[in-house]
């Protein structure tokens, strides 16, 4: 029972925060400075989310495995076409053959 509660009120915490910016987003002029920078909160929390798991697959940093390079050449797939789709499209296969690879 007590583990029911504190999901239900973790919902609840997490739709007022995010209902609040909603319906305060509207009513306020937010400044130019703040709304440029909440453009960067998205690829800022990926690249969080990200980045250890290419470093450190497993739990220990091995920066020396197969994640890195299939990272980099995803990464430039996205940059050179501005592509999210051609980074996975690159960067999946090219991952899946490094692994065949190092076997």
């Amino acid at each position: 029972m007590t583990m029911w509660i504190v999901v239900v009120l973790a919902g609840i915490a997490t739709f007022a925060m995010r209902f609040s910016f909603i319906a305060l987003f509207g009513r306020f002029e937010i400044p130019d400075v703040a709304e440029r920078a909440l453009k960067y909160i998205a690829p800022a929390v990926l690249a969080a989310i990200t980045l250890p798991a290419i470093l450190s697959p497993g739990g220990t940093f091995d920066p020396f495995n197969v994640y890195v390079p299939a990272a980099i050449v995803g990464g430039l797939a996205a940059w050179r076409t501005r592509s999210i789709g051609a980074a996975i499209v690159i960067g999946l296969p090219a991952l899946w053959l490094l692994q065949w690879l190092v076997g």
